[in-house]
Protein backbone atom coordinates (compact mmCIF):
# COMPACT_ATOMS: atom_id res chain seq x y z
CA UNK A 1 0.00 0.00 0.00
CA UNK A 2 1.12 3.27 -0.45
CA UNK A 3 0.92 6.24 2.16
CA UNK A 4 -2.12 7.30 1.28
CA UNK A 5 -3.63 3.98 1.08
CA UNK A 6 -2.34 3.66 4.91
CA UNK A 7 -3.81 6.91 6.00
CA UNK A 8 -7.41 5.78 4.32
CA UNK A 9 -7.46 2.39 5.72
CA UNK A 10 -6.16 4.20 9.21
CA UNK A 11 -8.98 6.56 8.59
CA UNK A 12 -11.80 4.13 8.80
CA UNK A 13 -10.35 2.33 11.56
CA UNK A 14 -10.29 5.61 13.41
CA UNK A 15 -13.89 6.29 13.25
CA UNK A 16 -14.56 3.34 14.28
CA UNK A 17 -12.10 2.98 17.23
CA UNK A 18 -11.95 6.68 17.61
CA UNK A 19 -13.43 7.17 21.16
CA UNK A 20 -10.97 4.48 22.92
CA UNK A 21 -7.93 6.00 20.98
CA UNK A 22 -9.29 9.32 22.47
CA UNK A 23 -9.30 8.56 25.86
CA UNK A 24 -6.25 6.77 26.26
CA UNK A 25 -4.44 9.97 24.42
CA UNK A 26 -6.07 11.68 27.27
CA UNK A 27 -4.37 9.20 29.98
CA UNK A 28 -1.10 9.63 28.39
CA UNK A 29 -1.28 13.39 28.23
CA UNK A 30 -2.58 13.01 31.76
CA UNK A 31 0.50 11.05 33.51
CA UNK A 32 2.66 13.99 31.55
CA UNK A 33 0.84 16.70 33.29
CA UNK A 34 1.36 14.70 36.52
CA UNK A 35 4.61 14.65 36.21
CA UNK A 36 4.84 18.16 35.19
CA UNK A 37 2.84 19.13 38.53
CA UNK A 38 4.82 17.24 40.74
CA UNK A 39 8.04 18.25 39.41
CA UNK A 40 6.77 21.75 40.26
CA UNK A 41 5.57 21.45 43.32
CA UNK A 42 8.63 19.79 44.48
CA UNK A 43 10.79 22.51 42.82
CA UNK A 44 8.65 25.36 44.90
CA UNK A 45 8.75 23.22 47.95
CA UNK A 46 12.54 23.48 47.61
CA UNK A 47 12.80 27.09 47.15
CA UNK A 48 10.72 27.51 50.17
CA UNK A 49 12.93 25.80 52.27
CA UNK A 50 16.41 26.81 50.12
CA UNK A 51 17.44 24.05 48.48
CA UNK A 52 16.76 26.20 44.66
CA UNK A 53 19.89 24.62 43.97
CA UNK A 54 18.39 20.82 43.07
CA UNK A 55 16.61 22.62 40.17
CA UNK A 56 19.30 24.85 38.43
CA UNK A 57 21.09 23.44 35.62
CA UNK A 58 24.51 25.18 36.28
CA UNK A 59 24.41 23.66 39.82
CA UNK A 60 24.12 20.23 37.91
CA UNK A 61 27.08 20.47 36.20
CA UNK A 62 29.34 21.20 39.31
CA UNK A 63 27.81 20.60 42.10
CA UNK A 64 27.80 16.26 43.55
CA UNK A 65 24.93 16.39 45.59
CA UNK A 66 22.77 17.74 42.80
CA UNK A 67 24.18 14.75 40.37
CA UNK A 68 23.31 12.38 43.03
CA UNK A 69 19.83 13.71 43.78
CA UNK A 70 18.80 13.78 39.70
CA UNK A 71 20.46 10.28 39.55
CA UNK A 72 18.79 8.68 42.29
CA UNK A 73 15.03 10.55 40.92
CA UNK A 74 16.11 9.04 37.10
CA UNK A 75 16.79 5.60 38.02
CA UNK A 76 13.27 5.87 40.25
CA UNK A 77 11.43 7.36 37.48
CA UNK A 78 12.61 5.32 34.19
CA UNK A 79 11.40 2.28 34.64
CA UNK A 80 7.85 3.44 35.58
CA UNK A 81 7.46 5.69 32.91
CA UNK A 82 9.40 3.24 29.82
CA UNK A 83 7.41 0.79 31.35
CA UNK A 84 4.17 2.18 31.33
CA UNK A 85 4.80 3.99 27.70
CA UNK A 86 5.32 0.55 26.39
CA UNK A 87 2.02 -0.48 27.72
CA UNK A 88 0.38 2.30 26.00
CA UNK A 89 1.81 1.73 22.73
CA UNK A 90 0.90 -1.98 22.80
CA UNK A 91 -2.91 -0.81 24.11
CA UNK A 92 -2.62 1.46 21.11
CA UNK A 93 -2.36 -1.63 18.53
CA UNK A 94 -5.20 -3.43 20.02
CA UNK A 95 -7.55 -0.73 19.78
CA UNK A 96 -6.40 0.54 16.68
CA UNK A 97 -7.22 -2.85 15.34
CA UNK A 98 -10.75 -3.08 16.85
CA UNK A 99 -9.65 -5.83 19.10
CA UNK A 100 -10.30 -6.10 22.88
CA UNK A 101 -7.82 -4.18 24.73
CA UNK A 102 -8.88 -4.48 28.59
CA UNK A 103 -7.53 -8.35 28.61
CA UNK A 104 -4.43 -7.06 27.30
CA UNK A 105 -4.31 -4.63 30.03
CA UNK A 106 -5.35 -6.88 32.68
CA UNK A 107 -2.73 -9.47 31.50
CA UNK A 108 0.49 -7.07 31.48
CA UNK A 109 -0.61 -5.72 34.97
CA UNK A 110 -0.42 -9.43 36.09
CA UNK A 111 3.11 -10.16 34.48
CA UNK A 112 4.79 -6.64 35.24
CA UNK A 113 7.81 -8.90 36.92
CA UNK A 114 8.09 -10.53 33.73
CA UNK A 115 7.69 -7.81 30.82
CA UNK A 116 8.78 -5.00 33.22
CA UNK A 117 12.48 -5.66 33.58
CA UNK A 118 12.47 -6.76 29.68
CA UNK A 119 10.77 -3.75 28.40
CA UNK A 120 13.79 -1.52 30.25
CA UNK A 121 16.72 -3.74 29.11
CA UNK A 122 14.89 -2.76 25.51
CA UNK A 123 15.11 0.96 25.63
CA UNK A 124 18.43 0.45 26.89
CA UNK A 125 19.97 -1.44 24.06
CA UNK A 126 18.45 0.63 21.14
CA UNK A 127 19.35 3.85 23.14
CA UNK A 128 23.17 2.48 23.59
CA UNK A 129 23.24 1.33 19.79
CA UNK A 130 22.08 4.24 18.53
CA UNK A 131 24.25 6.35 20.38
CA UNK A 132 27.22 4.52 19.56
CA UNK A 133 26.13 5.02 15.63
CA UNK A 134 26.10 8.50 16.78
CA UNK A 135 29.72 8.91 18.27
CA UNK A 136 31.40 9.11 14.93
CA UNK A 137 29.53 11.91 13.97
CA UNK A 138 29.56 13.96 17.69
CA UNK A 139 33.58 13.61 17.26
CA UNK A 140 33.34 15.19 13.81
CA UNK A 141 31.16 17.73 14.90
CA UNK A 142 33.84 18.67 18.41
CA UNK A 143 36.47 18.71 15.14
CA UNK A 144 34.40 21.57 13.34
CA UNK A 145 34.20 23.55 16.68
CA UNK A 146 37.36 22.98 17.58
CA UNK A 147 38.52 24.34 14.38
CA UNK A 148 36.12 27.38 14.39
CA UNK A 149 36.28 28.13 18.18
CA UNK A 150 40.17 27.57 17.86
CA UNK A 151 41.03 30.67 16.05
CA UNK A 152 38.41 33.25 16.48
CA UNK A 153 40.61 36.36 15.77
CA UNK A 154 42.47 34.92 12.63
CA UNK A 155 42.01 33.46 9.15
CA UNK A 156 42.04 29.79 9.19
CA UNK A 157 45.08 28.67 8.03
CA UNK A 158 44.73 26.14 4.40
CA UNK A 159 45.62 23.10 6.52
CA UNK A 160 43.03 24.06 8.97
CA UNK A 161 40.52 24.68 6.11
CA UNK A 162 41.37 21.48 4.50
CA UNK A 163 40.63 19.98 7.87
CA UNK A 164 37.25 21.89 8.78
CA UNK A 165 35.77 20.63 5.18
CA UNK A 166 36.84 17.21 5.90
CA UNK A 167 35.29 17.46 9.38
CA UNK A 168 32.23 19.16 7.31
CA UNK A 169 31.99 16.43 4.86
CA UNK A 170 32.76 13.37 7.09
CA UNK A 171 29.42 14.82 9.35
CA UNK A 172 27.20 15.22 7.20
CA UNK A 173 27.39 11.89 5.51
CA UNK A 174 27.47 9.89 9.05
CA UNK A 175 24.82 11.66 10.20
CA UNK A 176 23.14 10.58 6.93
CA UNK A 177 23.93 7.27 7.59
CA UNK A 178 22.87 7.39 11.30
CA UNK A 179 19.55 8.34 10.30
CA UNK A 180 19.44 5.62 8.06
CA UNK A 181 20.14 3.47 10.65
CA UNK A 182 17.85 4.71 13.53
CA UNK A 183 14.86 4.12 10.64
CA UNK A 184 16.03 0.81 10.24
CA UNK A 185 15.25 0.16 13.31
CA UNK A 186 11.77 1.38 13.55
CA UNK A 187 9.79 -1.45 13.36
CA UNK A 188 11.79 -3.17 16.83
CA UNK A 189 9.63 -1.60 19.52
CA UNK A 190 6.49 -2.70 17.18
CA UNK A 191 8.30 -6.58 16.72
CA UNK A 192 8.65 -6.56 20.56
CA UNK A 193 5.08 -5.76 21.46
CA UNK A 194 3.88 -8.16 19.46
CA UNK A 195 6.20 -11.04 20.85
CA UNK A 196 8.08 -9.31 23.89
CA UNK A 197 9.41 -12.72 24.75
CA UNK A 198 11.72 -12.71 21.15
CA UNK A 199 15.17 -11.76 21.57
CA UNK A 200 16.41 -8.04 21.18
CA UNK A 201 19.59 -8.95 18.92
CA UNK A 202 16.96 -10.87 16.58
CA UNK A 203 14.17 -8.46 16.71
CA UNK A 204 16.81 -5.38 15.72
CA UNK A 205 18.27 -8.02 12.79
CA UNK A 206 14.46 -8.52 11.33
CA UNK A 207 13.81 -5.10 11.51
CA UNK A 208 16.88 -4.35 9.57
CA UNK A 209 15.29 -7.07 6.81
CA UNK A 210 12.18 -5.62 6.92
CA UNK A 211 12.95 -1.76 6.26
CA UNK A 212 15.66 -2.66 3.43
CA UNK A 213 12.98 -0.68 0.29
CA UNK A 214 11.22 0.85 3.05
CA UNK A 215 13.04 3.98 4.05
CA UNK A 216 11.42 6.40 1.94
CA UNK A 217 8.41 5.30 2.71
CA UNK A 218 8.47 5.60 5.96
CA UNK A 219 10.07 9.26 5.92
CA UNK A 220 7.26 10.19 4.03
CA UNK A 221 4.80 8.50 6.33
CA UNK A 222 6.40 11.40 9.18
CA UNK A 223 6.34 14.10 6.76
CA UNK A 224 2.66 14.08 6.29
CA UNK A 225 2.49 14.35 9.89
CA UNK A 226 4.59 17.98 10.47
CA UNK A 227 2.23 20.24 9.18
CA UNK A 228 -0.18 19.31 12.34
CA UNK A 229 3.14 19.72 14.93
CA UNK A 230 2.56 23.96 15.12
CA UNK A 231 -1.20 22.84 16.17
CA UNK A 232 -0.05 21.52 19.34
CA UNK A 233 0.34 25.04 20.60
CA UNK A 234 -3.58 25.27 20.97
CA UNK A 235 -3.18 21.30 22.97
CA UNK A 236 -6.15 20.14 22.03
CA UNK A 237 -5.53 18.78 18.31
CA UNK A 238 -3.25 16.72 19.90
CA UNK A 239 -6.06 14.78 21.05
CA UNK A 240 -6.86 14.17 17.58
CA UNK A 241 -3.77 14.22 15.79
CA UNK A 242 -1.94 11.92 17.89
CA UNK A 243 -4.35 9.14 18.41
CA UNK A 244 -4.75 9.24 14.49
CA UNK A 245 -1.22 9.26 13.82
CA UNK A 246 -0.74 5.91 16.28
CA UNK A 247 -3.39 4.47 14.36
CA UNK A 248 -1.50 5.07 10.62
CA UNK A 249 1.72 3.71 12.55
CA UNK A 250 -0.04 0.60 13.44
CA UNK A 251 -1.61 0.39 10.03
CA UNK A 252 1.74 1.20 8.47
CA UNK A 253 3.57 -1.91 10.58
CA UNK A 254 1.26 -4.24 9.37
CA UNK A 255 2.16 -3.09 6.05
CA UNK A 256 5.65 -3.44 6.46
CA UNK A 257 5.55 -6.59 8.49
CA UNK A 258 2.95 -8.32 6.22
CA UNK A 259 3.28 -12.16 7.01
CA UNK A 260 5.85 -11.34 9.91
CA UNK A 261 2.85 -9.95 12.11
CA UNK A 262 2.31 -12.80 14.43
CA UNK A 263 0.77 -10.74 17.70
CA UNK A 264 1.96 -13.93 20.12
CA UNK A 265 1.08 -11.41 23.21
CA UNK A 266 -2.35 -11.75 22.01
CA UNK A 267 -1.99 -15.74 22.27
CA UNK A 268 -0.64 -15.22 25.34
CA UNK A 269 -3.40 -13.80 27.03
CA UNK A 270 -6.01 -15.59 25.83
CA UNK A 271 -3.67 -18.67 27.29
CA UNK A 272 -3.50 -16.65 30.55
CA UNK A 273 -7.59 -16.13 30.65
CA UNK A 274 -8.09 -19.46 29.70
CA UNK A 275 -6.25 -20.85 32.74
CA UNK A 276 -7.07 -18.45 34.99
CA UNK A 277 -10.91 -18.81 35.19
Amino acid sequence: MSVEQIKVRSRARFRENGGNCFSLSMFLFSIAGFLFVFFSSVRLIFEQVGWEKYFSLRALRYDGDVMIFWAVIMTLMTPLVVGEWWVINRLFVDISRGEDFVETKKYLNAHVNIYGFKVLRLAIDILLRKFIMLIPALIGGYGIYYLVAGTPHAQLSSLKLLLLMLCIGFTGVWLGIFFRYVISLAMVNQIMLLNPRAKISKAVALSKKLMEGNYMKYFVFHLTFVKFIPLFIFIYPFFVVYPYYKTCKVTLSEEILGDYWQDKLKASVRRWRRYSL
